[in-house]
């Protein structure tokens, strides 16, 4: 099964026109605000130098392709509509499209560099946009979005913890269907000063 990378980053960014390259895909590029309204999939490859010729072995993968020495890795990438500030609060399409997100392997952030958006993700002149708020925009609606699945489950979690459970298990269990492992959940709980000493 190949490595899933979500797409994410403000609507009119430049995902879907990544996504189509890398998969060789067509799906609708326009200049309009989310364009993309539900996620897309498709397989692109990463391309790498095969060390067979190196140790003078047979190659045999079993998860990827060998053409003229070069290893053609798959990678599933999966394209997200945009996301905009407050999308947690329910602005542009909100951020429903999160929980397919936070299934890949790792999220890839693509970013307008030029500050050709502005904040609410229309396209406006290059350099009056702020790619680095932009960023940070993204970032802060995934912290929302685990922040409102723990809020959500506040009373769930209390009563776990209260029946016997450790918090970091009933925490883990919480969001596990999401990719999140005991690991991450004790590292957060220690970064935030809630962990189980406390």
């Amino acid at each position: 099964m190949p490595i899933k990378l979500g797409l994410i980053g403000k609507t009119n960014t430049g995902k879907t026109t990544f996504f189509n390259s890398a998969t060789l895909s067509s799906e609708e590029i326009s200049s309009y605000p989310f364009t993309t309204k539900s996620p897309v999939s498709g397989i692109a490859n990463a391309i790498s130098l095969c060390v067979h010729p190196e140790f003078k072995i047979q190659d045999n993968p079993n998860n990827s392709k060998c053409v003229d020495g070069w290893r053609y890795i798959p990678i599933e990438l999966i394209d997200l509509p945009g996301l905009i500030k407050d999308a947690w609060k329910g602005k542009g399409l909100g951020n429903q499209f999160l929980s397919i997100a936070a299934q890949s392997d790792a999220l890839l952030h693509v970013v307008d560099a030029s500050g050709g958006i502005d904040s609410t993700g229309k396209i406006t002149e290059v350099g009056t946009g702020d790619p680095i708020s932009d960023f940070a925009d993204i970032e802060e609606e995934l912290i929302m979005w685990y922040h409102k699945i723990l809020e959500g489950n506040r009373e769930k979690v209390s009563k776990l913890v209260n029946s016997g459970s450790e918090l970091i298990d009933a925490v883990t269990d919480l969001y596990r269907g999401i990719g999140v492992n005991k690991f991450h959940v004790k590292e957060s709980l220690v970064a935030t000063g809630l962990d189980e000493k406390n």
